[in-house]
Order: structure tokens, then sequence, then C-alpha cells
């Protein structure tokens, strides 16, 4: 990895949660990974943004 960036993980997921395509992203921090997953919902309604196993952000189009 490398120095100073944490691994995020960014699903892009239905209105009923299940993901449907899964990015792996290494940023400095949340508000970094919150823009770049932000990105992804060109592609999908709903992108959620995990950190291990803790959830970060659920981003909605529009």
């Amino acid at each position: 990895m490398i120095e100073g960036l944490k691994p995020y993980v960014a699903f892009g997921v239905d209105p009923a949660g299940v993901a449907r395509a899964t990015y792996e992203l290494r940023c400095s921090d949340d508000e970094e990974a919150k823009r770049r997953a932000n990105e992804y919902l060109d592609s999908h309604e709903f992108i959620e943004l995990w950190i291990d196993y803790k959830r970060i952000a659920r981003l909605k189009r529009g």
C-alpha cells in the first residue's frame, strides 16, 4: 500500500441494497474517497462507501 493512503471500497448498489459492482479506491481520507466514489453515480443509483467493516457513506444520484 502506498504510504498514507487507505483502502476503501465503493459498491454500486440497487435500491434494495444489493451490490451490483465493486470499486477499490486508495484515498488519503474519507472526504477524498467520497469525492471519488461520487463519480460512479453516473452508472449506479446508489453508491455505498466502506473502509474495512465500516460504512462511510451512502450516496444517491441526483
